[in-house]
Parts: structure tokens; sequence; C-alpha cells
């Protein structure tokens, strides 16, 4: 059907700009600029820098787009979806959670068995792993999951002789390694679910997708394993044995009830905020009967400077830098959507002729989703929401089977693309939460993004193993489904 336009508009578009349909990616252009700018030229790491980035690529769009009270509006839709409003709520009841964590001494407990157990330097790193894998198989969410176990593993691995770079890697390898397996995770659900046989319509199936990748995945986590083990314990113990000692509390160990009560939880309602509402309960029962935590960790009162303190104020306060980045990057999403970048990204893609043959359309999946990926600052279940459409066309016209989609969406939603240093919140987030503990402790030293890219095993082989799929054909079913031609077809599929 002709493109209805008036006036030089296209008017299947909410958002129209001048000159070009194209400002609609201004924001999310301006944004990726402004942050590798102030990462790699100004050297200033942290969540603020992507937030300033955010506002001025929002500004810049605005001055651009011709229904200016529209282009808020779209702004507001991007945060009232329910998916991104969820994130919203998780990140800042995970991040109480990790403060009723902290105060209820699990660094003590940990600390405790490192010192019994010999798991110091690289074994350290190695348990922080395994972890953190645990930790976001439960939870189905690798980035609400970071921000818990960062104020947890990291002080405790510095303590007991971890390398600062290759222990904050280990944690960002292990929640995408934990996710990666979990029956609950929300990338996986959303992907499977928007996946479809062009045949019988039915969408791709969670254990076939589960069998045919976790081998690749498995191996991939022990030679990580490994490489933790090796170089992750190259850091120097900030304490002294006896001190050490001193600070171990095997009370401390109780805090691992809320963390099992959590993915116990998690694991039957596949809801993170369900699990974690009565994780926080669990943990301040524990920590206040078993004398962990006294009253004043709940709740404190700063008279002289009208503040409020406790785990709950202070695990909000925490998450406001988060909280505030994720809303405008939901915004700029949201306008490059309804101005029409998406389709015509979509439109572009579908024209290519490497999109009609199975190998060239993994490619086209791959790069594709790798790009959206980086623009969206690691992001992945954005990511997949928001691209999972343009891969289902792609993938059914080509004879791309709706389980090898799914693989194909997720794993590239999570490897490097996911960790770019100049602007990927998993090592931005990594890195505020980590000055936020310096702030408080200024023997624990700081990290910087390039390093910590770097010591991510896990996405980095990852990648390489994506490369081997789409390249060399591994896993490439020879019974691929057979590619759908008719737009009616897709249309009475997917309806």
């Amino acid at each position: 059907m002709a493109h209805q336009r008036v006036d030089g508009k296209d008017k299947r578009f909410a958002l129209q700009f001048y000159g070009t349909q194209g400002f609609a990616a201004l924001p999310i252009l301006l944004y990726m600029v402004i942050a590798a700018v102030i990462s790699i030229g100004i050297r200033y790491y942290g969540m603020e820098a992507l937030i300033f980035a955010s506002v001025i690529g929002l500004l810049a769009g605005f001055f651009l787009c011709r229904n200016k009270l529209e282009y808020w509006a779209s702004c507001v839709r991007g945060l009232t979806q329910f998916g991104n409003a969820n994130l919203i709520f998780i990140f800042i009841i995970i991040a109480v959670f990790g403060k009723v964590l902290v105060a209820g001494d699990i660094g003590g407990g940990l600390l405790w068995i490192g010192l019994n157990c010999g798991l110091q330097g690289g074994a350290f790193v190695v348990l922080v792993f395994v972890g953190c894998a645990v930790f976001a198989t439960g939870s189905g969410a690798p980035f609400p999951a970071l921000l818990a176990l960062v104020p947890i593993f990291y002080p405790t691995g510095i303590m007991l002789g971890a390398d600062p770079t290759v222990l904050v890697g280990a944690m960002i390898s292990g929640v995408f390694f934990g996710d990666a397996l979990s029956p609950s995770s929300q990338v996986i659900h959303v992907t499977i679910n928007s996946q479809h046989d062009p045949g019988t319509g039915r969408p791709a199936d969670l254990v076939e997708v589960m069998k045919a990748r976790s081998p690749y995945l498995v191996a991939i986590a022990l030679v990580s394993a490994v490489l933790f083990f090796l170089l992750g314990g190259a850091g120097a113990a900030t304490v002294s044995p006896q001190e050490l000692a001193g600070m171990a509390d095997a009370r401390g160990l109780l805090m691992f009830v809320p963390i099992a009560l959590l993915l116990a939880i998690c694991v039957k309602t596949r809801n993170l905020l369900m699990g974690v509402s009565w994780a926080i309960l669990a943990g301040v029962v524990l920590g206040l009967a078993s004398g962990l935590m006294e009253p004043a960790a709940l709740v404190s009162f700063d008279f002289a400077k009208q503040q409020m303190h406790g785990v709950f104020m202070d695990g909000v306060a925490s998450s406001v830098n988060l909280v505030f980045a994720s809303i405008l990057l939901f915004g700029m999403i949201q306008i490059a959507v309804e101005g029409g970048i998406l389709e015509k990204c979509c439109d572009f893609l579908m024209g290519l002729k490497m999109a009609k043959k199975p190998a060239g359309a993994e490619g086209i999946v791959a790069l594709g989703t790798g790009v959206i990926c980086c623009l969206l600052s690691g992001s992945e279940l954005p990511t997949v929401i928001m691209f999972k459409d343009v891969v289902e066309n792609i993938g059914q016209r080509s004879g791309i089977s709706a389980n090898r989609r799914s693989i194909l969406l997720t794993a590239m939603a999570t490897n490097i693309p996911a960790i770019v240093p100049v602007n990927s919140i998993f090592i931005m987030g990594s890195i505020t939460l980590v000055a936020g503990l310096a702030g408080a402790n200024p023997a624990l030293p700081l990290v910087a993004p390039v390093p910590i890219f770097t010591c991510c095993f896990y996405p980095l082989m990852l990648a390489a193993v994506c490369f081997g799929w789409v390249v060399f054909g591994w896993g490439r079913k020879a019974t691929a489904c057979k590619p759908a031609i008719e737009k009616k077809d897709l249309v009475a599929n997917n309806g």
C-alpha cells in the first residue's frame, strides 16, 4: 500500500520531524556519542554520564520534532509500557534487598567461608562467578541481580585478595550465564513467545531452545571459571589475616536463607517482585532475631541534615541514578519507534538479498540485534522487545526455525553488545556501585570500564560462539522451517 504523505510528512508515524524522519534516531545516536566522549575522552565513569547524555539527546530531538506536544507524550508512553514500568520497580526493590543483606552482614558470612574453606584470590572469584549465576538463575533478571550482588561480593573479594577488575568481570559474567540457564528469565520468555513457526503459528519451544544451546553455554562457563581462577588472584589483600578473622562472622550465613527463599519463589511464580518482597521480610526478621541488625539499621533520622537513613531509604536512594537513566532510555526508545525508525530498518533489512537465505538472514539477525543492544546501553530486555518483530519477519521469510531465532536473539543481546565499555549499564552500573562503596571505605579500589570489558570472559566467548553459529552454521538444523513468502500468512500466524 502506498504511503500517505501530506505536506512532505509521512502520516503513518505519530511523530513527525523536520527534514527527515531519520531525526527520530537522533536522541539515541547523540546519547551514544556523548556517553562515549565523557567515558573515553574525559574519563568520567558513572550512570550520571548516561543521564546527561540522555537529556541532551531528548532535547535535541524535541527541537527537530514538528508535533512537540506529542513528542513528550511519546516519552511518557515509553515508561507506561508494563515491561518498562515493571523494570523500574524491580530496580528499586532489589536495591532495598541488597541493603538488607549487607546490613545482615552477609559479607562477614562470606569472609568466614573464604577463610575456613581456603577460598581466597582466584578461588574466591570462581565462587563469586558461580554465586552470581545461581542468583540470576533464580531471579531471571541479570541486571537487577548484579545490583544486589556487587555491594556484597566486591568488598569481601578485595579483602580476600581478588583482582578488582577480574572480580567485577566475574560478577557480570555470572549474571549473564545464570540468566541464560534460568527457566524464569524475562529475556528468554519474551523471546520464545515472540518467535513463531510460519506453518503452525506455534511459538518457539523453551525446552528445545535450552537443550540446543546449553552445551555451548556450559562449555563457555567452564572455560571462564578456569580463567577467573588463574587471573582472579592478582589483587593484594587490604587487611591482615588477623583483621579478616575478626571481621568474619558465621552468623552472616543466615542471610543466605532469604536468598534461597527469593530463588524458590521466583522459580515457582516467575515473578521477581514477589520473590524479593518476601525475601526482604525474611532478611529483616532473621537479622533482628539473630542480633545481626539493630532497629536503627531499618530506619534512623539525621535531624541536623533533615535526612532519613536505613536499609529502605538508602536502598531507594542507591537506585535513583539507574531509575532516571532507565526512564530516559525508555523515552528515547519510544521516540525511535513512533518516529518510524524501527519500521524503516525492518524494510531495509528485508530488502537485502542475503535476507532470503538462512545463513544471510542469521547474519542480519545477529548484526541487527547487536547494533540495537549497543544503542540501548546493553539493556537486553528492551533490545529483545524492540527488535523481536524484525527477527520474526526475517526468520519466517528466510526459513530460520523459531527455536534458532530465539537462540540467536538472546545470545546476541547478552554478549559483547551488552558490555560496550562506553555506555553499558552493566559496566557503568557496576562502576557506580563500586564508587559508592569506595566512598564509604577508601581502602576499596576503583575500577575502569575498558579493563572490566576485557575481563568479562563469558560474554566475550559467547560472542565467538555466536560467530560460529552464523558463519559456520554450528547447530543449524537441516530441517529448517519453510519460508513464509506471503505477507498475509505472516499476519495470520502472528494474529
